[in-house]
């Protein structure tokens, strides 16, 4: 409730619209373009993919892993800024992959790139 107050109170104060004051922060910064998706395994490939989580990958799909950060499952920071976080769900046979890039094309080449580490 508060975050919504606080933007009808930048709308007010700004006079401007939140989609234009969105695309004034973009210009500033760069856009950023997230997805999260679900993959169900079977059991065994869920023993599978926990073991292949322990590992530090020093590369996806061919572009360099600068950074793993493990705070919250398995991010991987990725030389031009873009990352994708691995999290398995405590409560069913799922890992959560998310994903960010500064283009749709590639969050989606980086998407795939996901997709491919958690199935293979």
């Amino acid at each position: 409730m508060l975050a919504g107050l606080l933007v009808a109170e930048m709308v007010a104060t700004r006079g401007k619209s939140l989609s234009v004051q969105l695309k004034e922060l973009f210009a500033k910064v760069g856009s950023f373009y997230p997805i999260r998706e679900n993959f169900r395994l079977t059991q065994a490939a869920m023993v599978a993919f926990t073991e292949k989580l322990k590992a530090n990958p020093a590369e996806l799909s061919g572009r360099k892993v600068v950074q793993v950060v493990r705070t919250d499952g398995l991010k991987l920071i990725l030389a031009d800024g873009s990352w994708v976080c691995y999290r398995l769900s405590g409560t069913e046979p799922v890992v959560r992959a998310y994903t960010e890039a500064r283009s749709e094309q590639d969050v989606e080449m980086l998407s795939e790139a996901a997709k491919k580490f958690v199935l293979q």
